[in-house]
């Protein structure tokens, strides 16, 4: 216990002095109604985003985008450099991100028919595998190579999608295997380890909730079981039930049998606007706010150990998103009372 509380002390002090340069709530009010990249950039002045900021950043949306990841990554990078030995998990799930963001920035380019210059500047660094192979991924012909191009990297298996995304031209299969592998490799680790209880209880939730979200919107758009069980992550019980009746449930019959747990009420409260919509985005944002309020329960429950550094990156992770919805609201016909309403959704318990 005592050994665990030291271990802790000098990472837990440093976010806890990066938290004050967090926006603050009266700085958000004032965010959601920017209407261009200047009028956002203007706003960061005072934040531990504003040395990245270049002059294109106050002009162009894309280039804004860039220098908020780029100090979310350099934040990633000094942090994981003072974690206690005993808790590599939290590095690897602090630096392999890296790897999916990038993925995810060259499959959507490849997605989107990008001219290779448009996007080339976009890969950051900070994860294990090294931004000339993320470049060397632009020069694929098709999304067939471009996935072949993946052959010995943890993330080759998404040839496991590409017959659903010819069938629909959808990326949600993709890019569900692209979470599917980060958070399977952390979870079958943390599985092993007798420590970072903590960190372990996080990951399931993260893990319950990808899986969640898969079945929902395979639901929602009438696939079969068979069709979403490449996508699942495994050793998660949670979603049993569900499976077993999956092809026989629409998707509000699904809902009950989740009241045994945590995430039953926030999926009801959802419902209403999943029906008003038609759209499953209402049960994924529930769904992500349950990892948010997780991390800040442990940071509630152990305060002197891992509870500070996971509340912490959760809660940076949650603010850098809210940031780029905004950023990326300028670029499209949205009302400020819209951009607001999605982020104050997805804001919750910001210390």
């Amino acid at each position: 216990m005592i050994r665990d509380v030291l271990s802790y002390l000098y990472v837990n002090a440093t976010v806890m002095a990066k938290e004050g340069k967090f926006i603050s709530a009266g700085r958000w009010d004032d965010l959601w109604g920017c209407a261009s990249p200047g009028e956002v950039a203007s706003l960061l002045e005072g934040t531990d985003y504003f040395p990245y900021l270049s002059e294109g950043a106050v002009h162009e949306a894309q280039a804004l985008e860039k220098a908020i990841l780029e100090e979310f990554s350099a934040l990633g990078q000094e942090i994981s450099k003072i974690i206690p030995k005993g808790a590599w998990p939290i590095r690897e799930y602090l630096l392999k991100k890296w790897d999916v963001i990038n993925l995810r920035t060259a499959l959507r380019g490849m997605h989107g028919g990008l001219q290779k210059e448009h996007f080339m500047d976009s890969f950051l660094e900070g994860g294990e595998l090294n931004i000339t192979f993320f470049k060397t991924l632009l020069d694929a012909e098709g999304m067939d190579d471009f996935v072949a191009l993946l052959t010995g990297t943890p993330y080759q298996v998404l040839s496991e999608g590409l017959a659903r995304y010819h069938e629909t031209h959808n990326l949600f299969f993709l890019e569900s295997l692209l979470d599917k592998v980060f958070w399977e490799d952390l979870w079958t680790k943390v599985l092993k380890l007798r420590g970072i209880k903590e960190f372990r209880e996080f990951v399931e939730v993260c893990v319950e909730t990808h899986n969640l979200k898969i079945i929902l919107r395979a639901k929602s758009d009438g696939l079969l079981r068979e069709d979403i069980d490449p996508f699942l992550i495994p050793e998660c019980t949670i979603i049993d039930e569900l499976l077993s009746t999956f092809d026989e449930e629409d998707l509000p019959g699904l809902l009950p049998l989740l009241e045994e747990t945590p995430y039953f009420e926030p999926l009801v409260g959802a419902q209403h606007e999943y029906e008003r919509t038609g759209s499953v985005v209402a049960f994924e944002e529930v769904l992500d706010s349950q990892a948010l309020n997780k991390a800040q329960d442990i940071r509630r429950k152990k305060p002197f150990g891992p509870g500070p550094l996971i509340g912490f990156l959760v809660s940076k992770e949650t603010e850098v998103k809210n940031l780029l919805a905004i950023v990326r609201s300028t670029e499209v016909d949205l009302s400020r009372d819209e951009v607001r309403e999605s982020v104050m959704r997805k804001k919750w318990k910001l210390p």
